[in-house]
Protein backbone atom coordinates (compact mmCIF):
# COMPACT_ATOMS: atom_id res chain seq x y z
CA UNK A 1 0.00 0.00 0.00
CA UNK A 2 1.01 3.60 -0.78
CA UNK A 3 0.45 7.26 0.05
CA UNK A 4 0.18 9.38 -3.08
CA UNK A 5 0.40 13.03 -2.41
CA UNK A 6 -1.97 14.36 -5.39
CA UNK A 7 -1.61 17.61 -4.52
CA UNK A 8 2.58 18.03 -4.95
CA UNK A 9 3.02 15.53 -7.95
CA UNK A 10 3.72 11.56 -7.45
CA UNK A 11 4.89 11.53 -4.24
CA UNK A 12 4.64 7.63 -3.39
CA UNK A 13 4.74 6.39 0.37
CA UNK A 14 5.09 2.95 1.18
CA UNK A 15 2.90 1.95 4.20
CA UNK A 16 4.68 -1.33 5.49
CA UNK A 17 5.31 -2.71 8.88
CA UNK A 18 7.33 0.43 10.22
CA UNK A 19 4.22 2.35 8.73
CA UNK A 20 3.70 6.27 7.64
CA UNK A 21 3.93 9.17 9.82
CA UNK A 22 0.66 11.70 9.17
CA UNK A 23 0.96 15.31 10.41
CA UNK A 24 -0.62 19.11 9.76
CA UNK A 25 2.12 21.62 9.84
CA UNK A 26 1.61 25.19 9.11
CA UNK A 27 -2.36 24.28 7.21
CA UNK A 28 -0.74 21.33 5.49
CA UNK A 29 -0.74 17.63 5.46
CA UNK A 30 2.36 16.26 5.98
CA UNK A 31 4.15 12.31 5.39
CA UNK A 32 6.94 10.50 6.19
CA UNK A 33 7.94 7.34 6.26
CA UNK A 34 8.95 5.47 9.64
CA UNK A 35 12.74 5.52 9.39
CA UNK A 36 14.14 2.46 11.41
CA UNK A 37 16.04 4.56 13.65
CA UNK A 38 12.64 5.37 15.79
CA UNK A 39 11.45 1.54 15.42
CA UNK A 40 12.21 1.53 19.36
CA UNK A 41 10.60 4.79 20.02
CA UNK A 42 7.04 3.73 17.82
CA UNK A 43 6.81 0.49 19.87
CA UNK A 44 6.92 2.84 23.45
CA UNK A 45 4.35 4.83 21.80
CA UNK A 46 1.77 1.64 21.24
CA UNK A 47 2.67 0.03 23.85
CA UNK A 48 -0.70 -0.93 25.22
CA UNK A 49 -2.67 1.44 22.52
CA UNK A 50 -5.14 -0.14 20.03
CA UNK A 51 -6.11 1.16 16.35
CA UNK A 52 -8.79 3.28 16.25
CA UNK A 53 -9.38 2.18 12.87
CA UNK A 54 -8.33 -0.60 10.57
CA UNK A 55 -8.39 -1.84 7.48
CA UNK A 56 -8.63 -5.06 5.33
CA UNK A 57 -6.40 -5.23 2.80
CA UNK A 58 -8.39 -8.75 1.50
CA UNK A 59 -9.34 -8.06 -2.70
CA UNK A 60 -7.79 -5.32 -3.89
CA UNK A 61 -10.17 -5.17 -6.52
CA UNK A 62 -12.99 -4.44 -4.30
CA UNK A 63 -11.74 -2.49 -1.78
CA UNK A 64 -10.55 1.65 -1.46
CA UNK A 65 -8.92 3.00 1.18
CA UNK A 66 -8.38 7.07 0.96
CA UNK A 67 -7.06 9.30 3.22
CA UNK A 68 -7.68 13.31 3.16
CA UNK A 69 -7.41 16.93 4.09
CA UNK A 70 -9.85 19.31 4.66
CA UNK A 71 -8.31 22.79 5.53
CA UNK A 72 -12.14 24.33 6.11
CA UNK A 73 -12.59 21.60 8.49
CA UNK A 74 -9.38 21.09 9.84
CA UNK A 75 -9.62 17.62 9.68
CA UNK A 76 -8.13 14.66 8.20
CA UNK A 77 -10.30 11.85 6.98
CA UNK A 78 -9.59 8.54 6.07
CA UNK A 79 -12.42 6.57 4.20
CA UNK A 80 -12.71 2.81 3.68
CA UNK A 81 -14.78 1.54 1.11
CA UNK A 82 -14.97 -2.75 1.04
CA UNK A 83 -16.77 -5.03 -1.16
CA UNK A 84 -17.69 -2.65 -3.83
CA UNK A 85 -18.01 -4.08 -7.50
CA UNK A 86 -19.05 -1.60 -10.12
CA UNK A 87 -20.23 -1.84 -13.79
CA UNK A 88 -18.24 0.16 -16.15
CA UNK A 89 -20.44 3.99 -17.14
CA UNK A 90 -23.15 2.63 -14.71
CA UNK A 91 -23.23 5.35 -11.54
CA UNK A 92 -23.84 3.03 -8.46
CA UNK A 93 -24.41 4.34 -4.61
CA UNK A 94 -22.23 2.65 -2.31
CA UNK A 95 -24.17 1.21 0.50
CA UNK A 96 -23.64 2.58 3.58
CA UNK A 97 -22.65 -1.05 5.69
CA UNK A 98 -19.73 -0.85 3.25
CA UNK A 99 -17.95 2.50 3.82
CA UNK A 100 -16.30 3.45 7.44
CA UNK A 101 -15.34 7.02 7.63
CA UNK A 102 -13.67 8.71 10.78
CA UNK A 103 -12.34 12.09 10.84
CA UNK A 104 -9.49 13.17 13.05
CA UNK A 105 -8.59 16.59 13.62
CA UNK A 106 -4.70 16.75 14.87
CA UNK A 107 -4.23 20.83 15.68
CA UNK A 108 -7.47 22.67 17.35
CA UNK A 109 -7.63 25.14 15.24
CA UNK A 110 -5.50 25.32 11.82
CA UNK A 111 -3.70 28.38 12.82
CA UNK A 112 -2.83 27.14 16.00
CA UNK A 113 0.87 26.59 16.16
CA UNK A 114 3.32 25.38 13.36
CA UNK A 115 3.06 21.50 14.06
CA UNK A 116 0.29 19.32 15.50
CA UNK A 117 0.53 17.96 18.94
CA UNK A 118 -0.48 14.64 17.94
CA UNK A 119 -0.06 12.50 14.42
CA UNK A 120 -1.31 9.83 12.43
CA UNK A 121 0.35 6.11 12.24
CA UNK A 122 -0.66 4.32 8.99
CA UNK A 123 1.17 0.59 9.42
CA UNK A 124 1.21 -2.73 7.51
CA UNK A 125 0.05 -5.18 10.79
CA UNK A 126 -1.26 -9.16 9.90
CA UNK A 127 -2.76 -11.36 12.34
CA UNK A 128 -0.93 -14.22 14.21
CA UNK A 129 -1.32 -16.99 12.49
CA UNK A 130 -0.94 -19.56 8.74
CA UNK A 131 -3.37 -17.44 6.15
CA UNK A 132 -3.23 -14.41 8.46
CA UNK A 133 -5.12 -11.47 7.07
CA UNK A 134 -3.35 -8.31 6.32
CA UNK A 135 -4.64 -4.63 7.45
CA UNK A 136 -3.77 -1.31 7.69
CA UNK A 137 -4.13 0.29 11.03
CA UNK A 138 -4.39 3.67 12.33
CA UNK A 139 -3.24 4.98 15.50
CA UNK A 140 -2.89 8.51 17.03
CA UNK A 141 -0.20 8.90 18.65
CA UNK A 142 1.37 11.89 20.67
CA UNK A 143 4.15 14.06 18.89
CA UNK A 144 5.32 16.07 22.39
CA UNK A 145 8.74 16.57 20.86
CA UNK A 146 7.62 18.77 17.57
CA UNK A 147 8.46 21.82 18.14
CA UNK A 148 10.94 23.41 15.64
CA UNK A 149 13.78 23.98 16.37
CA UNK A 150 15.75 26.77 14.65
CA UNK A 151 19.41 27.65 14.79
CA UNK A 152 20.73 31.39 15.19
Amino acid sequence: MVVVDSQNGDHRLSIGKRGVLLSILGTDVVASEVPANLDGHISSLLRGKKPFFEFDLGDEAKNQLCITYNGGSNTVFIIGITDVVLEHAVPTEVPADKVKTVGVKLKKKPEEGLASNEVLLARLESERGIGSKKKICFYLVSAPNSRLAINT
